[in-house]
């Protein structure tokens, strides 16, 4: 059920249709029988589907090998096509080549322009991520970047080598989206997964998503070894041991999302900063402060006694006593955001103690679509 035919030595596409032209084709067709079909030559019939997707059909199905597609399949293939028409890149669909090795693909949706191709590819039947993971390593060799816009969360993975979303289709509206995930939601059913709003970073209409990874605004850990705006919240605790008022540091949020609108802040504790890399950068960074002025006291190493060993702490404004991570916790609610400093967001601040990541992907939903002429929607 492709989108694309051949008219002789021509290819042709069904975005390229209105209507009347649409009509004026299959009359054509009926008359000359010259449409073939490219994945094996079959002659045409001419359809649309319940979406209102016009799209090409075998006229006898015979042995091509070639996998039926739904309705709301061929609905996203079109989106991404006319989306990728208003870019001034070239598009083609249902694409075939080969790697250097000799295994072969077909692409749903190609974008190119010069060297550069970006596969789109709709996965609407059930794919395991080591699957998914061959496929996307037969582009790389063939010089492809690939996308996988996934039908079920469950093939879904966050990773920069292959980049995959949910895609998601509202009959009634004959639209389309695309979610973001923040983490990987292979612990989860489907139905789960699907439900669970903390395992998506964000929602973005699928034409306008197309057009944006055009134009480079999906990125990958944004913010990522750059030194971007680090927000600090505090809040006031009497200090235990000379009970005089004194500001706790709670929480340190890395502003990505002033770098990337629509990103995810990264959302980190003083702990998360106890290595080398972590504590170089925020003793960097809070130079630029007069941390006092805020009643705030010196953040550095101290030794816990009830630990048994130094570690990257609060001290009181005041007498510098060492403010446990216990009371972090307590006023952890109270805290109010209190002033913010330049950062670097190292990528050796991230080990696999600290819980938040900036390894995911994001959008930047500061883009904005080029306007469509009404007579190519």
């Amino acid at each position: 059920m492709p989108l694309s035919c051949k008219s002789g030595d021509k290819a042709i596409c069904s975005i390229d249709y209105d209507d009347p032209r649409w009509d004026e084709l299959r009359a054509l067709n009926a008359a000359d029988d010259r449409l073939r079909l490219n994945c094996c030559g079959s002659r045409v019939t001419l359809k649309t589907s319940k979406l209102g997707t016009r799209f090409f059909a075998h006229k006898q199905r015979g042995d091509c090998t070639s996998a039926a597609e739904t309705a709301e399949h061929l609905f996203v293939k079109a989106c991404i096509a006319r989306a990728i028409a208003g870019t001034g890149w070239d598009v083609e669909t249902e694409v075939r080549g080969s790697a250097p090795d000799g295994s072969l693909w077909v692409a749903d949706v190609m974008a190119s322009r010069g060297t550069h191709r970006i596969a789109f590819e709709a996965q609407w039947s059930p794919q395991t991520r080591e699957e998914t993971a061959q496929r996307q390593e037969r582009y790389r060799t063939s010089g492809v970047r690939g996308l996988w816009l996934m039908s079920r969360p469950n093939g879904i993975q966050v990773s920069k080598e292959v980049p995959s979303l949910l895609i998601e289709v509202d009959l009634q509206a004959q639209a389309a989206w695309v979610r973001i995930p923040a983490e990987s939601p292979w612990h989860l059913t489907d139905h789960q997964a699907r439900n669970a709003a903390n395992l998506w970073s964000q929602r973005i209409e699928l034409g306008r998503f197309v057009q944006g990874c055009i134009a480079r605004k999906f990125v990958w850990a944004p913010g990522l070894n750059q030194r971007i705006p680090l927000e600090i919240w505090a809040a006031e605790e009497d200090c235990w041991r000379c009970r005089k008022p004194t500001s706790i540091i709670t929480r340190l949020d890395f502003r990505v999302d002033q770098l990337v609108p629509g990103a995810q802040q990264i959302s980190l504790k003083i702990e998360d900063f106890d290595s080398p890399a972590g504590t170089s950068a925020l003793t960097e960074a809070l130079q630029q402060a007069d941390l006092k002025s805020h009643g705030i006291g010196a953040v550095r190493s101290r030794f816990s006694r009830t630990r048994g060993s130094a570690y990257l702490s609060n001290g009181c404004v005041h007498c510098d006593a060492l403010q446990g991570a216990f009371f972090e916790h307590e006023i952890f609610c109270d805290a109010e955001p209190t002033l913010t400093v330049e950062c670097l967001m190292a990528e050796g601040l991230f080990t696999e103690e600290v819980r938040e990541t900036p390894f995911r992907w994001a959008f930047d939903e500061s883009f904005r679509a080029p306007a469509q002429d009404p007579a190519d929607a």
